[in-house]
């Protein structure tokens, strides 16, 4: 009974805060018209508040320390220091629409504030068995500060890499979202599984898990508020996060993440192609194809979130190796797809 009150009054505080507070920043976006930019390839045609990202972050916030439960060392201090420039970076985003590489140099900001926190991943595990991949073997020395060079740079890549993948998807009404919302409750059940039993680690992960939540309440198809560049950045970023600390179960986080993953590759694969900047904007997108094909947006998010929470389930059921085989299956299944949109049929 005490573990189940641990969890559940994180998660609902987060989950009314996370109601009040978006809610009040739709009426403060109507009263100051302050929308999202209606673009040529956006598929919204009106008006629409885009700041929802704030309220999931600081109802977050909030929970975690208004529960009582959670112990601050540094990294968890790294995460709540992190939250606040994501808060307020992406914000400024919304509002200026920053170019890619500033918005990179945001992104690049926060990394370093966890590594500095003491962020580390020493080794990856070999799914085939036999010695682990160790990335613990080059240091760096900055003034007091020792990098690990091969793992600050995986940590660098991986967590920019959940960022932009969250921030991708974000074209839908409650895709983002709802997408954040399976990662973050599979990586919540490992954490307070026996292979992990991490109680902390839960408290974070339900706490964004009512926030999400509370969001999504505004933000299911027909949209009334966007999470925006500080909402997508932070989900991208806590489900990389998360992953790392749970016993660095980071193959979870790959496999459940796998659809947003396989999708930002082929986009970025097919803009290479084109000559195209890997950071432009289009519609080449999996979710915007199968519009285009006829799906409404309710059943595109559906079967996004279907295909997410399957591989989700098996993520908590399989072992490495497992996972390793679930992702490449995914991976076809998405390339059949992709093929049978572009043939027409």
């Amino acid at each position: 009974m005490s573990s189940i009150i641990l969890y559940f009054k994180p998660f609902l505080i987060a989950l009314i805060l996370s109601l009040v507070f978006t809610k009040a920043i739709i009426l403060f976006s109507r009263r100051h018209k302050l929308y999202d930019k209606i673009k040529e390839n956006k598929i919204h045609k009106k008006n629409i508040a885009r700041f929802g990202g704030a309220g999931i972050i600081i109802s977050f916030l909030l929970a975690i320390f208004l529960s009582g439960d959670l112990v601050f060392d540094d990294l968890k201090w790294g995460i709540v220091v992190s939250s606040l420039v994501i808060l307020f970076f992406g914000v400024y985003d919304d509002l200026k629409n920053l170019s890619w590489k500033k918005q990179l140099a945001g992104q690049i900001a926060v990394v370093l504030i966890m590594i500095y926190a003491g962020l580390s991943v020493d080794y990856i595990a070999n799914p085939f068995g036999g010695p682990e991949f160790r990335l613990d073997q080059i240091q760096f020395q900055v003034l007091s500060f020792e990098f690990q060079v091969l793992g600050s740079l995986f940590i660098l890549f991986w967590i920019v890499g959940f960022m932009n993948a969250i921030n991708w998807l974000d074209g839908l009404d409650g895709l983002a979202g709802g997408v954040g919302f399976i990662g973050v409750i599979t990586l919540f059940f490992l954490s307070i599984s026996s292979l992990v039993n991490q109680p902390p680690l839960g408290i974070i992960s339900i706490a964004i898990v009512g926030a999400v939540l509370g969001f999504l309440f505004y933000n299911f198809h027909p949209a009334k508020i966007f999470m925006g560049t500080s909402g997508s950045m932070f989900l991208g970023f806590m489900l990389a996060v998360i992953a790392i600390f749970s016993g660095g179960k980071m193959a979870t986080a790959l496999l459940v993440m796998g659809f947003p993953i396989l999708d930002a590759g082929w986009v970025i694969a097919q803009r290479i192609k084109s000559g195209e900047s890997v950071f432009r904007g289009d519609n080449r997108h999996l979710h915007y194809r199968l519009l285009e094909k006829g799906w409404s947006q309710r059943k595109v998010v559906l079967f996004i979130y279907a295909s997410c929470l399957i591989f989700g389930l098996f993520a908590l059921a399989f072992q490495t190796t497992e996972k390793l085989l679930a992702f490449l299956i995914l991976g076809l299944l998405m390339i059949l797809v992709i093929r049978k949109i572009r043939s027409g049929n």
